[in-house]
């Protein structure tokens, strides 16, 4: 019995020491989601930024993350709905962030080709005068 009590002590000690060492700042989730993101390993990325959203709701990286969250999922995922409801999110409780006005972007032109967008038109046709020239 005393064996039986010492060894779920242990087990308890070890699942307690290992919660307490995973947890990460707000700023380590948002580096780490940013590296995941740059080595395409989307899901990761995005469980991360979501990760900030709940455990950090007004924290100094939750705008960020939540543009992200809209930027994976409209340009890596092509999950418009998702890119949507961040993008969304993002624009009406962050109207004067500097990511403001590119949210508002994405989502004005969510599903279209790039090639279709008003900004590379003008580039093409930039480009074609000049070769005129």
């Amino acid at each position: 019995m005393q064996k039986i009590s010492f060894i779920l002590v242990l087990v308890l000690t070890f699942a307690l020491l290992m919660s307490c060492s995973e947890k990460k700042t707000e700023e380590e989730y948002f580096v780490l989601a940013n590296e995941q993101y740059s080595q395409e390993d989307y899901a990761d990325a995005i469980e991360n930024f979501k990760i900030i959203l709940e455990k950090y709701p007004d924290g100094a990286t939750t705008a960020k993350a939540t543009f992200m969250l809209g930027f994976i999922n409209a340009n890596n995922l092509e999950n418009f709905e998702e890119a949507k409801k961040y993008y969304t999110q993002f624009v009406e409780k962050y109207p004067d962030h500097d990511l403001a006005d590119d949210a508002q972007y994405e989502l004005n032109t969510l599903g279209q080709d790039i090639n279709d967008l008003p900004i590379f038109k003008e580039m093409t046709k930039d480009k074609e005068a000049s070769s005129e020239n």
